[in-house]
């Protein structure tokens, strides 16, 4: 049966479907040609008849349509003005901007953060004293004149979070005596009665401390667990993150650090690992790069001495890092204490692997003297956690029965074979033989 008288009796009473009228909208956008409008309606009836009788009819549709879509245009256009007026105004409701200089009489000085740079001497607001508006006080701006509005609580900059550890001194085997240099030279520092004790004495305190020793002995995990053992905020970075191309970058971030452990509430350590990578000793014929390292270097050297850091939390240790101190630059030696962390002796030696195996079910067999005894000579604590690790797992993979499994002597020996081979550890041997490529690891 046809379809043409119903669709007839609709367009004789200019009634229309919506989903009907969705299609001729589009066939109404894709071309003006109103024949290739009718060709399209014609085309879904069963019998292609009277063509021109629809003619007069669907001409007219095509015009509302045309009309309609030329009234929502406008309705659009009319609300994208409205919303442009309210939206781009001519300047932002406020500016951010910094306090840079003491108060003058009835005048202080503060520098925008836009386009306008430059510093501005603006009337001292009532509203305020001046204690609120220090060196380094964040402040909201009036755009058009730069007056202070109010005060602003100094932002955090989310590239230097402070870190949270659950690390303690138990955690950490072998190192009982570098543990109470740092609780002598740092831990005092972070308790504020014996901080306040030591600077009545007229003690000055040295706030800058050097971790010197190979790889994997220990000297991140210990700076983690000082920070929570004396309820500190620890902020953390490698060196090598501190290391930019552009002109000025690498110090802006080391500005930013500080800033940020000077805005805690609490003591504050700054721990940069790897420092040799920014502090290197300065030489006349630099690289291409050099210089930018040196800035960084420069501004570590300023943030050290406290140099404009008069505000803020003044109680903020710095802990760095290395395994080559001998290429470090003289000026940040000088400036810092040192701790040399050593390799393992025995007696270390079992006690970070008693602290790595202590929840272990450990087998009748196993006498820890005697793992001891079997571990290499050059062997980190980083690689004797690796060996607890490794005999865990091998203990686990060899029966399905779980229930009474232990850690035997044969897992040990398997894992010191694996660290041996260079299967298992951090720092593998990968200049045995002739050293064919030294400079790569230079």
């Amino acid at each position: 049966m046809s379809k043409e008288p119903d669709i007839r009796e609709e367009l004789l009473k200019d009634e229309i479907s919506e989903e009907k009228l969705e299609k001729i909208r589009e066939a109404v956008k894709e071309s003006s040609d109103l024949q290739n409008l009718l060709r399209y309606y014609n085309n879904s009836l069963e019998g292609k008849k009277d063509e021109e009788f629809y003619k007069e009819h669907i001409k007219k549709l095509a015009s509302k349509i045309e009309t309609r879509e030329d009234t929502e245009k406008v309705d659009m256009v009319k609300k994208s003005r409205n919303k442009s007026k309210k939206g781009n105004r001519k300047h932002p409701t406020v500016l951010r901007g910094i306090v840079v200089k003491e108060y003058e009489g009835d005048w202080i000085w503060v520098e925008p953060q836009s386009a306008q740079k430059g510093e501005y001497g603006v009337r001292f607001p009532n509203h305020l004293s001046e204690k609120d508006l220090t060196v380094g006080t964040e402040v909201a701006l009036n755009p058009q004149n730069f007056q202070i509005i109010d005060v602003l609580k100094k932002r955090k900059d989310p590239d230097f979070e402070c870190i949270n550890t659950s690390k303690t001194f138990q955690d950490v085997g072998g190192l009982s005596e570098v543990i109470q240099s740092l609780r002598r030279n740092v831990g005092i520092q972070l308790e504020e009665e014996r901080r306040k004790k030591i600077e009545k004495w007229g003690v000055d305190l040295n706030k800058s401390l050097m971790l010197v020793g190979p790889p994997g002995t220990g000297k991140t995990l210990m700076v983690k667990a000082l920070a929570n053992e004396y309820d500190a905020d620890m902020f953390m970075i490698n060196g090598p993150q501190l290391v930019e191309k552009f002109i000025g970058e690498g110090a802006k971030k080391v500005r930013r650090l500080y800033d940020q452990a000077r805005s805690s509430d609490r003591p504050a350590i700054v721990f940069i690992d790897e420092i040799d990578s920014i502090a290197k000793k300065r030489q006349e014929n630099r690289r291409h790069g050099g210089e930018e390292v040196e800035r960084t270097m420069s501004q570590l050297l300023s943030e050290l001495d406290g140099l404009g850091n008069d505000e803020g939390n003044q109680n903020v240790v710095s802990i760095f890092a290395t395994n080559k101190p001998s290429i470090i630059d003289p000026a940040i030696l000088n400036r810092c204490s040192a701790i040399e962390v050593s390799l393992p002796d025995e007696n270390a030696k079992r006690e970070i692997l008693q602290v790595h195996t202590r929840k272990f079910d450990i087998a009748e067999n196993v006498d820890m003297w005697e793992v001891v005894d079997k571990l290499p000579d050059e062997v980190s604590g980083r690689d004797i956690e690796q060996i607890a690790k490794q005999s865990a797992l091998s203990a686990i993979y060899r029966d399905d029965d779980l229930s009474d499994i232990e850690v035997t002597m044969e897992d040990f020996e398997s894992a010191i074979k694996d660290l041996e081979d260079g299967n298992i550890g951090m720092e593998k041997n990968f200049l045995s033989g002739e050293n064919l490529h030294e400079e790569i690891f230079a």
